[in-house]
C-alpha cells in the first residue's frame, strides 16, 4: 500500500498490522508525534490515510482509536477479495512465465524463514511481495490496484494469526500450492488455491472472538470501536 510521502502513515500501518497497538487502542497524538519524529499535521494526515484503510475511527471529543472490524465487514471484503481475484486470474496466462515462477519461490523461502524467526514485519511484507509477483501477469493494472486496496484493508485480521504456528504452517502450505498451480495451465485449479487460502475458518473464529469480546463488554454497544473506552491508551 502506498501512503506517497506520508512515510509516518506507512509506519503507524504497520505496527496496527503487527498489532502493536491492539484493537481499541487509543492513538494519543502527543505521545506518536514523539514516538515517530513528526509535526501533529502530518500524524493527521496519516491518520486519514488509515481512516481511508478503516484501521482506525474517530469518536468525537475522545480522539482516534484503532478500529475493530465488525465480522460483516470483514465477510464482505473477504467476499470482494474472492470477486476481484478470481477475475485476475481469468486474465492471467498460465502457466506463468518461468521468471515470475522463480521470484515468487524466492519471496516465499524469505516468508517461510521469516515465519520461523517470528519476525513478524517481514511476514507482512514479503506476504504483500508474494501476492504482489502473483498477479503481475495480469494485464489489468486497475484490477490490481484494487487487489491490493483490499487486501491491505485485512492485514489486521490477516496478522492475527502471525502468532498461530499451525496457521502460519498452513499459510506456508497454501503459498506453495498456489505457486503449484501456477506453473500448470488451468485457472480452475489456481482459483480452488486462492479461494483456500482466504482460510474462511479464520474469518469465522474471528467472529466468535469478537461476540466474546463484546458479550464481556456488555453496555458498550456493538460497533467497531465500542471496545474503545475499555482498551489502554497508546502512552
Amino acid at each position: 500500500m502506498e501512503f506517497g510521502t506520508n512515510k509516518v502513515a506507512a509506519q503507524l500501518y504497520e505496527d496496527i498490522a503487527v498489532g502493536a497497538f491492539p484493537f481499541g487502542t487509543k492513538l494519543v497524538e502527543e505521545r506518536l508525534v514523539e514516538i515517530y519524529n513528526v509535526k501533529r499535521h502530518t500524524l493527521r494526515e496519516a491518520f486519514g490515510h488509515l481512516e481511508e484503510l478503516g484501521f482506525v475511527g474517530r469518536i468525537p471529543n475522545r480522539g482516534v482509536f484503532v478500529r475493530e472490524p465488525h465480522p460483516k465487514d470483514v465477510r464482505e471484503l473477504y467476499s470482494l477479495r474472492s470477486l476481484l481475484e478470481r477475475e485476475a486470474v481469468r486474465e492471467m496466462r498460465l502457466p506463468a512465465p518461468k521468471e515470475t515462477i522463480e521470484e515468487m519461490r524466492f519471496i516465499q523461502d524469505l516468508h517461510t524463514t521469516a515465519v520461523h524467526d517470528l519476525n513478524f514485519r517481514d511476514v507482512l511484507h514479503l506476504n504483500t511481495d508474494f501476492h504482489r509477483v502473483q498477479y503481475s501477469g495480469c494485464e489489468n493494472k486497475t484490477l490490481v490496484s484494487a487487489i491490493e486496496f483490499y487486501a491491505t484493508r485485512t492485514h489486521q485480521i490477516t496478522a492475527l494469526k502471525f502468532t498461530d504456528a499451525r496457521a502460519m504452517q498452513n499459510v506456508i502450505r497454501q503459498h506453495e500450492a498456489i505457486i503449484d498451480a501456477m506453473t500448470g495451465d488451468s485457472a480452475q485449479v489456481l482459483e480452488q488455491r486462492i479461494d483456500e487460502h482466504f482460510n474462511r475458518e479464520r474469518i469465522d473464529q474471528y467472529e466468535r472472538e469478537y461476540t466474546l469480546r463484546h458479550d464481556r463488554a456488555s453496555g458498550t454497544g456493538s460497533g467497531p470501536l465500542a471496545l474503545a473506552s475499555r482498551r489502554n491508551d497508546a502512552r
